[in-house]
């Protein structure tokens, strides 16, 4: 949809046949899909690599099925750049060290696969099963690459509360578990701020309460702050805008309520806007590079729904696959890359304006 800003002409007085008009007019951005790609297995996360020549897609496959693989795409011509075997249902990837390290959440095998970027190959598996911690999922590592933070969705299954694991990569050819942090329920996709002074965490609080978000200082891995929304729900995905400045994070709503992406001043560390979604099952999100847009995605209705950072206002629906998981973006912010965990495919969005 185009909308534009059309100028007004101002007629000048004493000069009745004269006008003055300034016709200045603003195209509204635009989210186009422009590309498809068959990436042979259904894909859970995605990451471009800090030199945004290469697009990683963890291939989870399907409960029934799963993947083992991650599938390596060039972002410009979307050619399939190759393959590395992981774990089973890889789900989410974040690079460390200039983007020379490539860490792997394995859903299935309680483990995180170590990358070695150059050579293409798993350098070293960590087993997350002796904390115990089942079911890693999200994962970030932070600015200095001197810790990984990886959160789990076992919610207690695996009899303990220690849902995020903290890998302590200052000898990146030995990784290690170097502390664990006891948070509640299933625990979102984390962020950390650009400058590493903060991990934020989306959490549910069980089925009956509203979910939270922590604030977590990496230095000494203790949570510092715990928000809260008013609606029962849980908190897959977190994003920080790129000046560090605000956090947010979609609700995936149960229990017939309403989804929405939530967002917090981290420099106040309190909410300032609860932006009601279209659909209730939102799941991934991520902030443009440029710090323009947050693009989270509609998992039901098979759609991303674009914010406007500068007013968090909705400013575009986009259809993309079925399932839409997650978001990476080039590093030019041109292009948005959405996994579609319905299928196999992810959708390439172009912006423009």
């Amino acid at each position: 949809m185009r909308t534009r800003l059309v100028g007004i002409a101002i007629a000048v007085a004493g000069l009745a046949e004269s006008l003055f008009a300034s016709p200045a007019v603003l195209a509204a951005p635009q989210f186009q899909v422009v590309a498809t790609i068959n990436v042979g297995v259904n894909p859970f996360g995605d990451t471009i690599t800090p030199d945004g020549s290469s697009l990683w897609v963890a291939n989870s496959g399907t409960f029934s099925s799963p993947g083992t693989t991650i599938t390596l795409v060039n972002p410009a011509t979307y050619a399939i750049q190759g393959t590395i075997s992981v774990g089973r249902f890889p789900e989410d990837i974040t690079f460390a060290r200039a983007g020379s390290q490539a860490f792997v959440t394995n859903d299935d095998d309680a483990t995180v696969s170590v990358i070695n970027t150059a050579t293409r190959s798993v350098t070293q598996t960590v087993n997350l099963g002796t904390i115990p911690m089942t079911f890693p999922s999200g994962i970030v590592a932070t600015p200095d690459s001197s810790k990984v933070f990886v959160t789990s969705v076992a919610a207690q299954r695996d009899t303990s509360l220690q849902n995020i694991a903290v890998l302590d990569n200052t000898n990146p050819a030995r990784v290690t578990i170097g502390d664990t942090i006891k948070l509640v329920g299933s625990i979102g996709r984390p962020a950390v701020t650009p400058g590493g002074g903060l991990v934020v965490a989306g959490h549910d609080n069980g089925l009956e309460a509203p979910p939270g978000v922590a604030l977590i200082n990496p230095s000494t891995d203790q949570v510092v702050n715990q928000l809260a929304l008013n609606e029962v729900g849980v908190v897959p995905g977190a994003t920080i805008t790129p000046n560090g400045r605000f956090a947010y994070l979609t609700k995936f709503s149960i229990d017939g309520g309403t989804g929405q992406v939530w967002v917090i001043d981290l420099t106040t560390r309190s909410t300032v806007a609860v932006i009601p979604m279209p659909d209730r099952s939102m799941y991934g999100i991520a902030a443009s590079p440029d710090g323009r847009f947050v693009f989270a995605t509609d998992f039901s209705l098979g759609q991303v729904t674009v914010i406007s950072t500068a007013t968090n206002q909705i400013v575009a629906n986009v259809g993309v696959g079925t399932n839409p998981n997650d978001i990476a973006f080039s590093p030019d912010s041109s292009k948005a890359f959405v996994t579609n965990e319905g299928n196999t495919t992810v959708s390439v969005i172009a912006i423009s304006g």
